[in-house]
């Protein structure tokens, strides 16, 4: 563990002081006295545990450089590339080919033309009366 225990006890007696302070002034000194033991087991705790996480990141760090000054390589995966690839080589082809597509002798296909979508029914063939029927059926679920 990085350090030694006195941290974990000066971090436990700086919660139980300031428990005990904040809580006495609500509740009765049994209460407090009660509450500020529970939180320097609290403080206490988070501590050790604060300590370890340390001694991890600090354990981590040392193996890095030791590595990096044994001159071994880092791991495949241990770093990230954020770099993205050029493009414009792919994007240029992409051009040169729509531009040879509308081909110079055809200006047919290079004008523009509207989307002409299939139309999906016909109301020229059918009978006014039907028509007349779906117009009032249409109007009379409108009014509902």
């Amino acid at each position: 563990m990085l350090g030694s225990i006195r941290w974990n006890l000066v971090l436990g007696l700086a919660g139980m002081l300031l428990t005990f302070f904040f809580s006495l002034g609500n509740n009765g000194f049994a209460v407090s006295c009660l509450r500020a033991l529970y939180a320097f087991a609290a403080f206490f705790a988070a501590g050790w545990l604060l300590r370890g996480a340390l001694q991890l990141i600090v354990a981590s760090a040392e193996t890095e450089r030791a590595g990096r000054l044994a001159g071994e390589s880092p791991e495949v995966g241990a770093l990230v590339d954020l770099r993205t690839p050029d493009d414009e080589s792919e994007m240029s082809e992409m051009l040169k080919a729509q531009r040879e597509a509308g081909r110079p002798g055809e200006p047919e296909a290079a004008e523009f033309r509207p989307l002409e979508p299939k139309r999906v029914f016909s109301i020229e063939s059918k009978d006014p009366e039907e028509l007349a029927q779906v117009v009032r059926t249409m109007v009379q679920d409108d009014e509902k």
